[in-house]
């Protein structure tokens, strides 16, 4: 028994360990980059001149709430404490997906089924598995805050909200593994689930009638830990009161269905349609459309909310000439105006719309190593057409979405009593979306390289320089390392022109490892 234990616990690891220790690397990166942006800054009596900033209705519903930033820890907790949540959230829903549906859909979970341990323990085994995965991230968290951070109590407590974020993550995957097949209607739903607390976060912090909201969202909670304030213990509990309950929940449903079933499956109940079937254009469009979907309903969501903090932040910019002067000094002055502040969430929509294209190209990994593709490309489905189909809906569906979610800040911004131009936030969007030719031919060149963890390779460079752009010119970074990062040469349109000798240098290197992974893909074997 002991053998066996060891053996599922091994075949468990081996299946996340590139991930964590990615997540792992990407938070100890994140932490190290926020402490030296913390002392480049002048330390604590540097950041007195923050405090006119905590007070910003948007800003804290970018941020989180804060009331002061004399430690390092503090200011980490503070600029970066919800993204580096957000982040485990995210990862752990998706492995909780990875190990237990994805494991049934390819049939693996069969062979830990029939064993001596059951099906039941093998769950159990996963579910411990992922959660020391969470207490790992924590653990990094901690020491990587430690260093720089005098009050370990602080530190303990922060990193305790990562991993009970985390561990909620795992809790979100493990039901919805239970609930829905497929494996990626599974994840869809749990990183759905994720997002929309971490948007009831954001609404909760924009208004103090709306503080109430913390209490329903695994990132209220971290926030309301105060960890380097006034040590809201007690809330940990909270981290355990949820995801337990939610681990022992899906226990129960996985013993009261058969392996491989679902209690909804959208395959099982549809009815079959051929329309999008008929070509390899329709049907790259049909396999992405419900991603397009879900992204488009989240970005939307989120281009709402901050879409009508525009007015409180003119606002307020106008009331405190302090507050003027500090962005001004951290070349932040464009967010003064409408205009500027849209510009500014466009570049932060960025990010988000190249993880969009990550995720609708590794269907192209996932598809090879399935074997999906033996049965069109040896149908006479020329490979080069194959890949050109999906990265065009890519980019068709990418600009789509971005539009979608320009008008979404547009409503926004009207609703909240800002008068604006529908095209500024189309004008900033479609500048956000510029990076998509550079990554979709980063993305599939890295896909015929190395299939099974294209995803984690591409994520962790986009995460990355988005890091370097962000923080490499408060840091004074090399130029050299700036000039790395397509990201540094974005610009806050509308309120500044766009740098269009970088986007066509950009968009070149994309064309050009973009025609490297068709030769390579023309020339590989299948599942390789």
């Amino acid at each position: 028994m002991g053998r066996s234990r060891t053996s599922i616990h091994a075949l468990i690891w081996r299946q996340i360990r590139v991930s964590t220790a990615v997540i792992s690397l990407l938070l100890l990166i994140v932490i190290r980059a926020g402490e030296s942006a913390f002392y480049s800054s002048g330390g604590a009596a540097g950041m007195s001149t923050f405090v006119a900033l905590l007070k910003n209705p948007a800003i804290s519903a970018l941020y989180g709430r804060a009331n002061s930033l004399g430690s390092a820890g503090a200011f980490v907790s503070w600029k970066m404490g919800m993204y580096m949540a957000l982040a485990a959230a995210l990862w752990a829903a998706l492995m909780a997906t990875r190990v237990t549906r994805g494991a049934e859909d390819d049939e693996s979970w069969d062979l830990l089924a029939v064993g001596t341990r059951g099906r039941g323990r093998a769950l159990l085994t996963a579910i411990a598995v992922m959660a020391e995965g969470a207490i790992l991230l924590g653990a990094i968290t901690f020491f990587g805050l430690l260093l720089d951070t005098s009050g370990w109590t602080s530190c303990l407590l922060f990193a305790s909200g990562i991993t009970g974020v985390a561990l909620t993550g795992i809790a979100m995957g493990l039901l919805c593994a239970q609930v829905i097949s497929p494996r990626r209607s599974a994840s869809q739903v749990a990183l759905s689930a994720v997002g929309l607390m971490f948007l009831v976060r954001m609404l909760a912090d924009s208004s103090t009638s709306l503080g109430w909201l913390r209490w329903t969202s695994t990132f209220g909670w971290l926030e309301n830990l105060e960890s380097f304030q006034h040590h809201s213990a007690w809330w940990c509990l909270a981290f355990v009161a949820v995801p337990v309950p939610g681990a022992v929940l899906a226990w129960r449903l996985q013993q009261h269905r058969d392996i491989g079933c679902a209690q909804w499956n959208r395959s099982d109940r549809a009815r079959a349609h051929t329309w999008l079937l008929q070509s390899t254009w329709r049907f790259s469009w049909r396999e992405r459309r419900s991603t397009l979907i879900a992204w488009s309903v989240g970005l939307c969501a989120v281009g709402l909310i901050v879409g009508y903090l525009t007015n409180a932040l003119v606002a307020f910019s106008r009331a405190d000439p302090a507050y003027v002067r500090l962005l001004d000094r951290l070349g932040l002055g464009v967010m003064i105006t409408a205009k500027g502040f849209v510009g500014e969430v466009c570049f932060m929509m960025t990010l988000a719309l190249s993880f969009l294209v990550i995720t609708l190209l590794v269907m192209l990994a996932s598809d090879d190593l399935l074997g999906r593709l033996d049965l069109p490309l040896s149908c006479g489905v020329a490979r080069t057409r194959w890949m050109t189909s999906a990265a065009a809906a890519t980019a068709l569906g990418t600009l789509a979405v971005s539009l979608v979610c320009g008008l979404s800040i547009w409503l926004g911004v009207e609703a909240s009593g800002t008068s604006m131009n529908f095209l500024v936030p189309l004008e900033g969007m479609v500048n956000a979306v510029s990076p998509t030719p550079l990554v979709i031919g980063v993305t599939i060149l890295v896909v015929t390289l190395s299939a099974r963890f294209a995803y984690l390779v591409v994520a962790a460079l986009l995460a990355l320089t988005y890091l370097v752009a962000l923080l490499g010119p408060v840091l004074h970074w090399p130029h050299w390392l700036l000039a790395g990062s397509p990201f540094f040469y974005l610009r806050t349109v509308p309120a500044v022109p766009a740098n269009w000798g970088a986007i066509f240098v950009c968009s070149s290197i994309g064309l050009v490892a973009g025609a490297g992974a068709l030769v390579r893909f023309n020339r590989a074997d299948v599942g390789r």
